[in-house]
């Protein structure tokens, strides 16, 4: 068993296919099979079973992948700890955020980042909670900047911040333009342009709404707040999203914004990394930095 087959049969249960492994390896898909085929005999249990359209995990193989995950977690860790031995001159980390953080939160943390280590590469990509969750646990990026599910028993998170979430409406709303707060039965009828069901808030909104005993009217779902702003702007529904998104939108008399009288809606806002005993220090220093900003 070595590094070569684990990183083939990784690239095979994500993928749940040789073909699609060989390609992302650019590997042939016999030499693939043929890694795969020794690595069950060694073991003494298939890891796969074939279909004509794909592969799917075995019991064992599902106990393979979750052994072979922590291999390379456990070797990025020991990258970043021996090049840390050199007091942060050097590295790469790897970060992930939903649209809301990379916006408002992530630019002035990393900024000062930046200056403080500039020899510290980073890679920023987006995402939603589940996306982002899935890419941690895969290895792809090494820290997630993201609304914080109920449980996350695989993975560690620290708690930077929590964000008020606001009624968001265009200042022409004949109902709501000119209010400064409002009821939750009072959007009962309204057409909503809301986050997708795979956004963590859209979650907490489900049960914000569910608990308040209606099903809401939802007129539009998107992913990004920079894309439901100017849907709202132009009157065609309203929304619910952090008021961090639309502070500087409602100053300028774009946006405007409401706060709900029967009870406080809040999510928290966290980093979310692998479990591990050691902590790379240019972890700690993002975290430091982004709990100031925050």
């Amino acid at each position: 068993m070595d590094l070569r087959q684990l990183e083939m049969f990784l690239a095979v249960a994500e993928n749940s296919s040789f073909t699609a492994a060989g390609q992302q390896l650019h590997v042939a898909q016999s030499a693939i099979s043929r890694k795969i085929k020794l690595l069950e005999e060694e073991l003494g249990e298939n890891l796969f079973r074939r279909s004509a359209k794909r592969v799917y995990l075995t019991e064992a193989g599902e106990i393979m992948l979750r052994h072979t995950r922590k291999v390379f977690q456990d070797l990025r860790t020991a990258q970043l700890e021996v090049s840390e031995l050199s007091r942060m001159h050097r590295g790469l980390l790897r970060i992930g955020a939903n649209m809301t953080a990379c916006l408002y939160l992530l630019p002035p943390a990393l900024e000062k980042f930046r200056a403080l280590h500039p020899n510290i590469d980073t890679q920023v990509v987006t995402g939603s909670t589940e996306q982002l969750l899935g890419q941690i646990r895969s290895n792809t990026i090494d820290v997630g900047i993201l609304t914080l599910p109920s449980s996350l028993p695989d993975l560690d998170a620290i708690p930077l911040c929590e964000e008020e979430l606001v009624v968001v409406t265009s200042p022409r709303h004949e109902k709501f333009g000119k209010r400064k707060t409002v009821r939750v039965n009072e959007l009962r009828n309204q057409p909503l342009i809301i986050f997708t069901r795979d956004a963590a808030t859209r979650s907490l909104l489900d049960r914000f709404f569910e608990r308040a005993g209606f099903k809401p009217r939802i007129a539009m779902e998107s992913e990004s707040v920079a894309t439901i702003k100017p849907l709202v702007q132009i009157n065609l529904g309203i929304s619910i999203m952090p008021l961090r998104a639309v502070a500087a939108d409602a100053r300028r008399k774009e946006l405007h914004y409401l706060c709900i009288q029967d009870e406080r809606l809040v999510r928290q806002i966290g980093l979310v990394s692998h479990k591990s005993d050691y902590r790379p220090r240019a972890l700690g220093k993002l975290a430091e930095l982004l709990k100031q900003y925050a």
